[in-house]
């Protein structure tokens, strides 16, 4: 019953905070449904398209949901991320044990809200003049908001995901789903680039 309570709450506030409303990313891709003792953050895109973080109900020894609006680029919502996930990973005495981090969206299979799993996941943001080669074993995808390109590999090859700044949350999580469902078994780099311009 306590679960049930928490997922409805979430619900309900995906619809709105306070006046706020937010728009998580709705994608085809399974994910967990029930994680248990969390803590909610929102990151909500204002109208003048900046970015309003409201971490005020964030308790370090719970699980953190990163409810993220789906228009917000990776270059404002990114280094919002790595700050809060650094706080989380501060020990305190109140949080003797890792937790988790995840982000919020909807399964487009069945329309629950479903939460995806990143600790394992290291944001790097990079000026594009600054990228380093790769060579070997190791292939770049390049991701933009518009093309994307998955290559044959084979078994032994690391595929480094190269994303474009400006990509929004959605596109972002669309291409987590895609990775999912066409990269099944592959290495896919725990370092995720994120291209910025200057």
């Amino acid at each position: 019953m306590k679960k049930i309570f928490i997922i409805l709450s979430v619900i309900i506030g995906l619809i709105s905070c306070g006046k706020k409303e937010i728009k998580v990313p709705k994608v085809k891709m399974e994910g967990a449904e029930e994680v248990a003792n969390n803590s909610i953050i929102w990151m909500f895109r204002n109208e003048d398209g900046s970015i309003d973080v409201n971490e005020k109900n964030r308790i370090s020894s719970t699980n953190w949901f990163f409810n993220i609006d789906k228009q917000l680029t990776l270059k404002q919502l990114i280094p919002e991320v790595k700050r809060l996930v650094i706080k989380h990973n501060e020990k305190s005495p109140h949080n003797t044990k890792p937790m988790k981090n995840y982000f919020t969206y909807v399964n487009s299979l069945n329309n629950h809200l479903s939460f995806y799993q990143f600790d394992s996941i290291n944001f790097n943001i990079i000026n594009k003049n600054r990228l380093p080669k790769f060579s070997g074993d190791t292939i770049t995808v390049n991701v933009n908001s518009s093309t994307m390109q998955i290559p044959t590999v084979a078994k032994n090859t690391i595929i480094q995901p190269i994303f474009n700044s400006e990509m929004n949350f959605q596109e972002y999580m669309e291409t987590k789903a895609l990775f999912n469902n066409v990269l099944k078994g592959a290495n896919i780099s725990k370092v995720e680039l994120i291209v910025i311009d200057n």
